[in-house]
């Protein structure tokens, strides 16, 4: 099914059909759910609606972008996990010095080609996100590694895409983890599967640059499921 509308159509005129096995599956999952499934971003779904926003991009002339992007999407693009993402998290721009910018809101420019990519492929018209942009405390705080381990690729000539590396995943995803209690950041950790070392690294970074994290009591139950029970004791207050 290419789109929402050949959903709905099948569920209501061909739901009856299929075996019964099959109605009973189906009707386990609510209808909300499958929706929200057709609207996710799968990897394929992915480079299609970055590539068809960068020929909108191309099309319209105006202004190129380089945008870097973390979160779910970066670690499906790259191939690290395989599920599903609701939009893409783009955490910065870089201009012509390439210099990091903020980049909450959109430009008009952008916006726009990111409204016409969600109309032709029936994706939120959010699926490009600068909410991490708005949020995120403070760049320059983030080490100068973080800027050098990404992978970059080109959807046509106005349109450039970093996705944040592991060494910097692991970083936004131990914060993520101890700001808010989302179980994907869990499982995302796990498939980066840093080491002792490398944990207690980027958790060190994370309790000295952001204060204020609201779960930080949920730390002990992080390392212990990444493997690493013990290493809590390092960070008593």
């Amino acid at each position: 099914m290419d789109n929402v509308g050949d959903f709905i159509s099948f569920f209501i005129s061909d739901f009856v059909f299929l075996p019964e096995q099959e109605q009973k599956r189906i009707a386990k999952t609510s209808i909300i759910d499958i929706l929200a499934l057709m609207l996710s971003l799968d990897r394929q779904r992915l480079e299609t609606a970055l590539g068809l926003l960068g020929e909108l991009l191309a099309a319209g002339k105006k202004d190129a972008f380089h945008l870097v992007v973390c979160g779910g999407s970066a670690l499906i693009a790259q191939g690290v996990v395989s599920r599903a993402t609701q939009d893409v998290d783009v955490l910065a721009q870089r201009n012509w010095d390439h210099e990091i910018q903020r980049v909450h809101p959109l430009p008009p420019v952008l916006a726009e080609a990111v409204r016409q990519v969600a109309d032709e492929l029936d994706l939120p018209e959010n699926w490009l996100n600068s909410a991490a942009s708005f949020h995120f405390p403070d760049f320059h705080a983030l080490p100068e590694s973080f800027w050098t381990d990404l992978e970059t690729r080109d959807y046509g000539r106005w349109l450039q895409v970093a996705f944040v590396g592991r060494s910097g995943q692991i970083l936004l995803k131990l914060y993520a983890s101890l700001n808010r209690t989302e179980s994907r950041d869990f499982e995302d950790l796990k498939a980066l599967a840093p080491d002792a070392r490398e944990t207690e690294d980027a958790l060190r970074w994370v309790l000295r640059e952001i204060p204020g994290l609201t779960h930080r009591e949920r730390l002990p139950e992080l390392v212990t499921y990444l493997g690493h029970a013990g290493l809590d004791e390092r960070f008593q207050k």
